[in-house]
């Protein structure tokens, strides 16, 4: 879709720029650029034309008025939303946890209210899946080494929630390396990739991309971890700005 004709829709159907932008996990400044014809990236771009089209099954009829409206056919149980695409994928929609959330995420994070009020990221999938699904911007340089595997600042991670009763079987940390680990020592999340867990004596190695004498590896023991999400997808920013 070109930019006017973004902004031409979107106009139509009564929405701002932001409400815009939380339906596709976008955000508002993302689809002032989209409008002044910077260019789309193929998944927004069909997601984009899925929300907006003519007759598209995620719209009703509010006084008189038309409004897009995610579909209520493809959600999880843990509110994780599902857009089917043309191709035969989907447009999975999580919550965004930005900086100014991430220190009292764990105490909300359950209500559903509180996840409705974040804005949304969203990723490619095969099919719906089950699970709590969350995205969290990174904050930090600890994991920026600059090499293409770098996860730098402001850059967008998607994870899953592993649940606790999994913590005692080894971690699958070769299959997925990067985590999101809330602790009990520190209210803000650490981005860490995984190098070891000895479940004899219940402890995980963090190690951190960013070789900086700063970042050196330590050990987590699992008593002090209140929750563990691991990375399924990166949305890498060649911006600089400050994580974990």
């Amino acid at each position: 879709m070109e930019g006017l004709d973004i902004k031409q829709r979107r106009e139509q159907l009564g929405l701002t720029q932001k409400e815009l932008g939380d339906l596709i996990g976008a955000s508002r400044e993302t689809i002032i650029n989209y409008e002044k014809g910077k260019p789309i990236p193929k998944s927004k771009s069909e997601i984009l034309h899925k929300v907006l089209q003519d007759g598209s099954p995620y719209t009703k009829k509010v006084e008189n008025a038309e409004v897009v409206k995610i579909s209520d056919d493809f959600e999880n149980k843990n509110g994780n939303k599902f857009i089917e695409l043309p191709n035969g994928q989907y447009y999975m929609l999580m919550p965004l946890a930005e900086f100014n959330i991430q220190a009292g995420f764990l105490d909300h994070y359950q209500d559903a209210d509180f996840l409705m009020d974040l804005s949304q990221h969203g990723i490619l999938v095969d099919k719906p899946v089950q699970g709590r699904y969350v995205a969290f911007r990174v904050a930090g340089d600890s994991m920026d080494n600059d090499t293409g595997n770098a996860i730098t600042r402001n850059s967008i991670v998607s994870t899953r929630e592993l649940q606790r009763h999994l913590w005692n079987s080894k971690l699958r940390y070769r299959d997925f390396p990067y985590w999101v680990i809330y602790t009990t020592q520190s209210k803000m999340p650490l981005l860490k990739e995984i190098i070891e867990h000895n479940t004899q004596e219940g402890y995980i190695t963090c190690h951190s991309l960013n070789d900086s004498p700063e970042f050196t590896d330590f050990r987590l023991n699992m008593n002090d971890i209140q929750a563990l999400f691991y990375v399924i997808d990166v949305n890498r920013t060649v911006s600089k700005k400050k994580v974990y």
